[in-house]
């Protein structure tokens, strides 16, 4: 009796289970690489919005929305597992951000007195460094299409051992 018992348990135990990795969430990469871009328009437009002239801050606010065009990015791709590929789509924003703090040490008073030359440089980098960041949370949405179509895994059921591989040629 206490074979059978134990016979049984084992079976029980080492059950066979559909093992299936999660998938990458397109609507959740999307979502969070656009909500990082709006809180950064909300918090820098507020920064800017208040500033009443002051240099430094109104800097700051500019600063903030063109963090969050490199931050979202990164935060889309590492929803879907992607970091180096959201690394490279944050490089080019990253520029723009560096870039404008530069112009910003040099002139704290570009954003509301900075001559054309500057307003263009600023505007022209704020441009970029928004349609990279839209591109890139974009890209994470396509991150399913480049998974693997091969998967490879375990399988353990009553009366087998081995290795499932499935997937779609």
């Amino acid at each position: 009796m206490r074979w059978l018992g134990a016979s049984i348990a084992l079976a029980v135990l080492l059950q066979g289970r559909a093992a299936r990795a999660a998938e990458p969430d397109p609507g959740l990469a999307l979502f969070s690489g656009a909500a990082v871009n709006l809180a950064g328009f909300v918090v820098g437009g507020t920064l800017l919005a208040t500033s009443h002239g002051r240099g430094a801050q109104n800097s700051a606010g500019w600063l903030t929305m063109e963090s969050a065009f490199t931050v979202s990015p990164l935060v889309a791709h590492g929803v879907v597992d992607e970091w180096w590929r959201g690394a490279a789509f944050a490089a080019l924003p990253a520029a723009a951000l560096a870039t404008t703090a530069g112009i910003f040490a040099d002139d704290p008073t570009a954003v509301e007195r900075g001559g054309l030359p500057e307003q263009r440089w600023m505007w022209g980098l704020f441009g970029v460094g928004l349609f990279a960041s839209a591109a890139g949370v974009v890209d994470a949405m396509f991150a399913p299409a480049r998974a693997l179509p091969v998967r490879v895994g375990p399988a353990i059921g009553a009366g087998q051992v081995g290795l499932r591989i499935a997937g779609t040629l």
